[in-house]
């Protein structure tokens, strides 16, 4: 049996300091992990010369605002890892994330009670009662050599779409979901029966591969060093960084 092809994705779209980012972050892989095979997912507009630099592939995307999730369903991979472009790499276990696929088809890092004192939006009520998401989607493990995943990454693409435009949403939720791919996310592995084999894993030490930086490091920190942290709070995400 061939061995599996294995690469990291990146996506870039809407705001130019995502391109800023999304370079920051190839750069910081490479220092670590040379020989790293990069996939840039961004709008043509946003390119320049550093991106035919460091990455192995460039795919165009539109500027939807999770365009991200399109990428990820575009990965020329089969074992990807999605990170998204706003983190860091500062350790050389990058090279190895790919045993933590194991026996998973996806791993996610995991948002948690202790954890969610920097979450915008965690808790929520169902017709059912109230529920909470548990899956982060800030970093993403999957093996698209597996149908069941690729329909899975197709599918939270196109139904976090669907929310996003109103053309579809569950009766008795809150609209203030509807920005939220976690909840297509949760729809997905929470709701859908096509969903309810799939085996989804959790990183092990899960906050060395999506290490927020607006958690108190006193207070919240991985057992291990650092592998990606991430930037999400605190980001000029409007401007036009160079």
């Amino acid at each position: 049996m061939a061995e599996k092809s294995k690469g990291f994705v990146i996506v870039a779209s809407k705001k130019k300091n995502f391109y800023s980012y999304a370079i920051n972050l190839m750069d910081s892989i490479r220092d670590y992990h040379e020989e790293a095979d990069i996939t840039l997912v961004c709008e043509p507009w946003m390119l320049d010369e550093r991106a035919e630099e460091l990455a192995d592939n460039i795919i165009h995307c539109d500027d939807h605002y999770r365009a991200k999730l399109w990428g990820m369903a575009q990965s020329p991979y089969d074992l990807t890892m999605y990170i998204d472009a706003d983190m860091e790499c500062e350790h050389e276990d990058i090279a190895n994330v790919w045993d933590e696929i194991k026996d998973h088809d996806v791993v996610f890092s995991e948002l948690t009670d202790e954890r969610d004192y920097i979450y915008a939006e965690r808790d929520f009520d169902t017709p059912e009662g109230p529920a909470k998401f548990t899956l982060c989607g800030g970093v993403c493990l999957y093996d698209m050599s597996k149908p069941i995943v690729r329909d899975f990454i197709n599918d939270w693409w196109e139904l976090t779409k669907a929310q996003m435009n109103d053309d579809w949403w569950p009766e008795g939720y809150s609209d203030s979901l509807k920005s939220w791919d976690q909840f297509s996310l949760w729809w997905l592995t929470e709701k859908d029966d096509k969903y309810k084999d799939l085996k989804i894993g959790i990183f092990d030490d899960d906050m060395r591969w999506n290490y927020y930086n607006a958690w108190n490091w006193a207070r919240t920190r991985p057992e291990g060093e650092v592998v990606l942290r991430h930037y999400s709070c605190g980001l000029d995400k409007d401007g036009y960084l160079i």
